[in-house]
């Protein structure tokens, strides 16, 4: 069984991605990161999300590079750390089986950290 389907497939991940953009647009740290079209943002994440757990493949939908999306916005350590602390927030009011939670919280935290890397790398030049 896929982490995708674990997690409760694409219900789950629009609670969960709906839950956490309410916090950000109201975070006085990462607010400013995002665009204003909250949408689109929301679209794209639901995307991320069901291809890093396994989901149904788009055929139109290019594989994401995060790294690559985030590499020019200001990223630092304590804006991950928040992104974390919401997506955690999120992640507990709207998943229900825990292992699954806890495993995707461990990918978004693996995640984060690599696109901090390739932030504070861009920031450097």
């Amino acid at each position: 069984m896929s982490l995708y389907e674990m997690l409760g497939g694409e219900q789950v991940l629009t609670s969960l991605i709906h839950s956490f953009y309410h916090q950000v647009y109201h975070d006085s740290l990462l607010r400013p990161l995002f665009p204003d079209d909250r949408h689109r943002v929301e679209q794209a994440q639901f995307a991320f999300l069901t291809q890093m757990t396994g989901g149904p493949r788009d055929p139109n939908q290019p594989p994401t590079s995060l790294a690559m999306i985030h590499r020019l916005l200001p990223i630092r350590k304590e804006h991950a750390i928040r992104w974390l602390e919401l997506m955690e927030i999120a992640s507990l009011d709207t998943i229900p089986n825990e292992e699954a939670r806890l495993q995707l919280l461990e990918r978004l935290r693996i995640g984060a950290t690599n696109v901090l890397r390739v932030c504070e790398a861009h920031q450097m030049d």
